[in-house]
Formats: structure tokens, sequence, C-alpha cells
């Protein structure tokens, strides 16, 4: 049986991220080959799924995947906020549905899937990888690699680009029935609600069924998320969280999950190397959303393994221009996440109180850009001119002060 097999692209990891390099990849025409370690492609899940609806449009992923958001809440121990949107502007996502579909259209493209397929090493030759090791599964050879192994950046560290993460969240979640929650209704909670350095969410996703999960960061607590968690599902029942309370909750699953909690690494490409999702740390951290940045930017890089074949240049300085790429897009979004997310594992109750107090004073639409990271939206500019009085000490101080005054009604 010949264990050694030749593409023109390896991607390692079958998340969100190396599924649609590997799509670019091989609508560009090249040979590429996946490898995943689990034996399914969504499977075990690690994310929450929340994400936005008008950027996953854009992407063009089918709205069968999507449960719209209409309401949202946050939640401190002393505060709340709430906001409804005739528009749903968010979503819950199918998760699994939603890798599989990427997966088929891989497939569609040309791109060869091997699950339950661990890479265990990368194969370097004249000090530059030219292929993957994994296990039974034999030897892989490219003069591209796509790193898109999660946190664990397997490819990345054993070529010097990127340290075990110093930073980081750990996440735990029970997908539960509890019919009594509202379908269209999410709810964000921080403070001593959930533990300290992190927060926990109810994401309804359809059929009864609702997401209930704790993220904390660590090293800015030594807390585990498993007994945080159980500690508000207990909660919930008992009615201990405002007038939130479920009144039956019987788990279908249970998720767990580790994303970065730092900026992206300096570099995210060397020589036959991209590095894409969270193995490079492209997330937007303040809320831990990665899924839409790992389909754009995994994209992103399997259109530059193309130009890289088309052009016979595999070398560092060529595939640098993936890097400048994201940068010019995102780079300041994921900075000004990163510090926002140190601020907040900050906060004790009294900070969190005062924080949701004043975010109930901003209208529904200065919401989504405040978490998507566009601070400079004018809804979101607006909202903080007229609340600037309330704004000391808030970690959005810093951006209140570049908002210009709002023009006055017309005539």
């Amino acid at each position: 049986m010949n264990r050694h097999h030749h593409y023109d692209v390896l991607v390692a990891g079958g998340g969100p991220a190396g599924l649609s390099a590997a799509l670019a990849a091989a609508q560009g025409g090249l040979r590429v080959a996946l490898l995943e370690r689990s034996k399914e492609i969504g499977y075990p899940i690690h994310t929450s799924g929340g994400s936005w609806i008008q950027d996953l449009r854009h992407l063009g992923i089918p709205d069968r995947f999507m449960h719209p958001i209409r309401t949202g809440r946050f939640l401190a121990p002393a505060a709340q906020a709430t906001f409804h949107y005739d528009e749903p502007v968010s979503c819950i996502l199918d998760v699994r549905g939603l890798y599989q579909h990427l997966a088929v259209l891989a497939a569609q493209a040309g791109a060869e899937i091997f699950p339950a397929t661990r890479v265990t090493s990368v194969i370097v030759s004249q000090e530059k990888p030219c292929g993957l090791r994994a296990g039974q599964a034999g030897e892989f050879f490219a003069p591209l690699l796509i790193d898109a192994t999660g946190m664990v950046g397997l490819l990345a560290r054993e070529l010097g680009l990127r340290e075990p993460p110093q930073r980081y969240g750990l996440g735990a979640e029970c997908d539960v029935v509890a019919a009594d929650w509202p379908a269209d209704t999410i709810a964000l909670l921080v403070g001593s609600l959930v533990g300290p350095a992190g927060y926990g969410w109810l994401f309804p996703h359809g059929d009864g069924r609702v997401r209930i999960g704790v993220g904390l960061l660590h090293p800015d607590t030594a807390a585990q998320p498993e007994p945080a968690l159980q500690a508000l599902l207990e909660k919930l029942r008992r009615g201990k969280i405002h007038d939130l309370r479920l009144s039956a909750v019987s788990a279908v699953e249970y998720h767990t999950g580790a994303i970065p909690a730092s900026p992206p690494l300096r570099r995210t490409s060397a020589d036959g190397l991209l590095v894409v999702g969270d193995a490079a740390g492209l997330i937007a951290t303040l809320v831990g959303e990665g899924i839409r940045f790992g389909i754009e930017l995994g994209r992103l890089a399997g259109t530059v393994a193309v130009a890289a074949h088309h052009c016979g240049r595999f070398d560092a300085a060529f595939l640098a221009r993936y890097d400048r790429q994201w940068r010019a897009r995102y780079g300041r979004m994921f900075q000004r996440m990163a510090f926002a997310n140190r601020r907040l594992a900050r906060y004790g109750d009294q900070a969190w109180n005062e924080k949701i107090q004043l975010l109930a004073r901003f209208p529904a639409a200065a919401i989504p850009p405040l978490l998507r990271g566009e601070w400079h939206a004018a809804a979101l500019h607006q909202a903080l001119w007229q609340n600037r009085r309330h704004l000391q000490r808030s970690f959005l101080q810093r951006w209140a002060g570049k908002a210009r005054a709002p023009a006055g009604p017309a005539g």
C-alpha cells in the first residue's frame, strides 16, 4: 500500500478556516488534501456558534444554518440591559451543519478530505517544510502547508511561528432542552453570575434547544468552566438570576473548547506555510467570535496558495501578502478587541453593574457595531457622544474622545 501522497496544498484541520482554505485552493485548480483528526467534520463542537447575519450572507452562507435572534439581554448581578431588533442582525449557527456544508463545497470543488487522520509532525527538507506525517495514513507531501489546527497551532509551533498560548479562554457548554426559553432571545451574563474573568451565555438555536455555557479567561483566573457551568445551571433552575428561570433543563450534548485571547501572531506566514483561524489568533477576542473570520480569511489563504502555485513561489517573502491583506482589513480591530478583552477581565461586580447600567442607555442600533468591533460606526459614535459624561473610567473612554458631535436636525 502506497503511504506517500503528493498534492499541491496540504491543509491540517477541518474547522471553518481549514475547510474554506481548501475550498478556495481547490476552486483555483490545485490538488488539495485536508487532514482532520476527528472522525467526522463538525464533531465534536467547540463553539457556541454566535455570529452576524449580514456577514454570513455576504460570505454566501445559506440562511438555513442561521437561527435568527431578535432580542439580546446583558445581565450583571445588579443591572441589566435589553435590546430588541425587529429585523434580526445576529444568529446562532447550526455549527455541525455549517461545517459539513463547507466540507461538501470543498469536496465538490475537488479537495480530498481525510477524517480520522491526525497530523503528528511536519516533514522538513533543506530547512523548508515539504509535507506532513499522519500516523498510519502515511506521509503527505506538498510545497505549501496551511495550519488550521486551532489552538494547538501544531505546524506554526513546529516551524517557530508561535509559542504555547499565554492567554486563552476555556469554555464549557450544555446544549439543553428548555422549551420555556424564548426562541429569539439570547442572554449574556457577567460578573459573579458566572465567575471571575469571563462570561456566560444562553443561546437558543431552534426546536426548544438552548446552548448554556461559561467561558473563563486564563491565567486571569484559575477557576475552571465546568463547575462554573454547573453553578449557573443550578441558579437558572432556582430562578436566582433576575427574572431568568428554566423550569426544565435536560442536556442533549456537552461541549468544551478553548480560544486564543491575545492579539494575532506577529507572523502568519513563512516559507511554505500559511496559518489560519484560531491557530493564527484571527478572532475577535471581545466576545470570542471566530467563525466568520475563519471562513473569510481561510478563503484568503486558499487564494494566496493559488497565486503561489501560479508564480512558483512558496517563499516567505511571497506568502507575506497573506499577512498584509488580512492586517489591512482586520489588524487594528483585532488589536483593539484584545485590549478591551484584557480590561474587561479585570472587572468586578461593581464595575460590571456600572457598565451594564451605562449600556442600557444606548440605542439598540449601537450594540451590534460595539460587539462587532466596528467602533467607527455612526450609531455607536452618536451613543458615545450622548453619554460622554457617563463614560469616565469605562473601557470606552478612549474612544469617546474621538467621537465627533453629530450634526443637528435638518432645519
